[in-house]
C-alpha cells in the first residue's frame, strides 16, 4: 500500500509522528485524521486478493479487524520518531539548515540567499507560505502607502513591523519574543492580521483567545501552526491569568510541553508557534517577575479610521503578496544581521505601562525603592510602604506580608534574608533593597555601627 500510494520517487509521503498521520502535500506535511487513513485502507483492501487453501485467489473481504491490523502495520511502516522536531531533514542532504528554509508555493525558499530549491518530502515541515516567491516582484506600493497612513513619520514602528513579518516568515523561534500591536478600533490591526495570514498561508495560522490558553485543551489547536494571532486580547474575570502567563512564557521560551488532546494520547514536544497579540488596550497579565512583559515587542498605533474605512483596501493589498514576501524577507535579513528586535521609541510609554500592569511590584520598586548590593530594610517597613503605594495607585488588595515577600523575591533576583544585630537583638531584614531616599534605615545602629 505504501509503495502504491505513498511514494514520491524513492521517498515516502506518509509518516506516523506523535500518534498522528502526516501526508506530504507537495509543499508541506499536513496531518491527516485517522478516519481518513482507515478509509484509504478500506478502499485499498477492497480490491485486494487472498489465496484459499488450494492456492486459488479470492476477494480479501476486509472487515473492521483486518482494517485495524493493516492500519496498525501502516503506522509502524511509516513511523517517524517522536524526538524529531519540525522543521527537519529526514535524510542526509547537501542543503541549507532547515531553520533557514521557508516553503513557499513554488519551492523551498532559502531566506538568507534568496535561492529557491525544489520541494521534497525529505524536508519535514508542517507549514507553507501562501504565496509563490518572485525575486523580481514589483514593490508593494499599496502596502507601503497603507503603512505610511498608519504611522506617518514613525519609521521605527514600520521597520519593527517589517522585522516581525520576516521573523514570522521563517521557522525561527530563537528570539523568544511576542509582537504586541496596540491601537484604537479601526486602526488597521485587522488588515495587518489578514495580510499576514494570507502571506503565511491560512493553514499555518491559528486564532486562539487568551482566555482559551488556560483551558485544558486550549493549546491543542496550535500543534503544527506557525503563528497564532490573538485578534482581540480581552480577559474576563474568570480567566486564570497565572496559567495564561505561564503558557505564553513556556511557548515563547521554546520549552517542551505535554499537551492534552481530545480522545487521543497526549502530545509532547516543542511548539513552533509564535504569538502575535493585537488589542485595543494593553493586556493585564499578572507576572510578578516581569519576565512576560520583557517578551513583548510593542508597536503602538494612534490613527483610527472609524467611519472612514477603505472597504476595498484588502482587495488591493492581496495581489501585492509576492512583493510583501520580498519586503518581509528584507526584514528577516536585517533582524538576522542585528540579532535582536528594536523597540520603537513611540512605544516607550506603553512598555512602561505594560510592565506596571503585569508586575505592580516592579512598578513599586522603580518608584519607591533602591535596589543595590549592601542595602538593607526590614520587611515590615517595606511592606508598609507597599501598602501606602498600593492605596495611592488604586490597588484594593495589597495582599499579605508573605505574598508580598514572594512577589518581591520574584522581582529582585538575588534578594537575601539576613539577621543582623540591632541594639543587641537579631532583626530579620531584606538585603539588597531599601526605600528610596529614606534616611531612617541609615540612622539605625547595628552593634554600634551605622548600616
Amino acid at each position: 500500500m505504501v509503495a502504491a500510494r505513498y511514494m514520491a520517487g524513492d521517498l515516502g509521503t506518509l509518516k506516523n509522528w506523535r500518534d498522528g498521520f502526516y501526508e506530504w502535500t507537495q509543499t508541506h506535511w499536513r496531518e491527516v485524521d485517522r478516519a481518513a487513513v482507515e478509509a484509504a485502507v478500506w478502499q485499498y483492501l477492497d480490491h485486494a486478493r487472498r489465496y484459499d487453501k488450494n492456492g486459488d485467489p479470492l476477494p480479501f473481504q476486509p472487515n473492521r479487524a483486518r482494517v485495524g491490523d493493516v492500519s496498525a502495520a501502516l503506522a509502524a511502516q511509516c513511523n517517524l520518531p517522536a524526538y524529531v522536531e519540525a522543521p527537519a531533514w529526514l535524510s542526509t542532504v547537501d542543503m541549507p539548515h532547515a531553520s533557514e528554509l521557508t516553503p513557499v508555493a513554488n519551492g523551498l525558499l532559502h531566506l538568507v540567499s534568496g535561492r529557491l530549491y525544489p520541494p521534497t518530502p525529505s524536508f519535514f515541515n508542517l507549514n507553507s507560505a501562501g504565496v509563490a516567491f518572485d525575486p523580481d516582484a514589483p514593490e508593494p506600493a499599496e502596502w507601503l502607502r497603507f503603512l505610511n497612513e498608519l504611522w506617518g513619520q514613525d519609521v521605527q514602528s514600520i521597520e519593527t513591523l517589517q522585522d516581525v513579518f520576516g521573523y514570522l516568515l521563517s521557522p525561527d523561534t530563537s528570539q523568544q519574543k511576542i509582537p504586541l500591536i496596540v491601537g484604537p478600533k479601526r486602526s488597521g490591526k485587522g488588515t495587518i492580521a489578514r495580510v499576514l495570514t494570507a502571506l503565511l498561508g491560512q493553514a499555518s495560522v491559528g486564532a486562539p483567545t487568551l482566555s482559551g490558553l488556560s483551558t485544558n485543551f486550549g493549546i491543542e489547536p496550535l500543534i503544527g501552526k506557525s503563528v497564532a494571532i490573538v485578534g482581540d486580547a480581552r480577559l474576563g474575570g474568570r480567566a486564570d491569568q497565572a496559567v495564561i502567563a505561564e503558557r505564553l512564557l513556556q511557548i515563547s521560551g521554546e520549552d517542551s510541553l505535554t499537551i492534552d488532546r481530545k480522545h487521543r494520547a497526549a502530545w509532547t514536544g516543542k511548539l513552533g508557534v509564535r504569538f502575535v497579540i493585537m488589542s485595543n488596550e494593553l493586556p493585564r497579565l499578572n507576572d510578578a517577575s516581569g519576565a512576560l512583559s520583557g517578551r513583548f515587542i510593542v508597536i503602538t498605533m494612534e490613527n483610527s479610521f472609524f467611519g472612514r474605512e477603505d472597504r476595498g483596501l484588502l482587495n488591493r493589498l492581496l495581489p501585492e503578496l509576492p512583493g510583501i514576501l520580498n519586503w518581509s524577507r528584507a526584514g528577516y535579513l536585517r533582524l538576522s544581521r542585528r540579532g535582536y528586535f528594536l523597540q520603537p521609541e513611540s512605544a516607550r510609554d506603553a512598555i512602561a505601562e505594560l510592565e506596571a500592569l503585569g508586575s505592580p511590584i516592579g512598578a513599586f520598586l522603580k518608584q519607591r525603592c533602591t535596589v543595590e548590593p549592601g542595602l538593607q530594610c526590614t520587611p515590615g517597613r517595606l511592606f508598609d510602604t507597599w501598602r501606602d503605594w498600593s492605596a495611592d495607585n488604586g490597588r484594593k488588595e495589597p495582599g499579605t506580608l508573605q505574598s508580598f515577600g514572594r512577589d518581591l523575591r520574584a522581582a529582585v533576583p538575588g534578594l537575601r534574608i539576613v539577621n543582623p544585630r540591632v541594639a543587641g537583638k537579631q532583626v530579620r531584614m531584606y538585603e539588597g533593597i531599601d526605600i528610596a531616599n529614606d534616611a531612617t534605615s541609615a540612622a539605625l545602629p547595628i552593634d554600634g555601627e551605622p548600616w
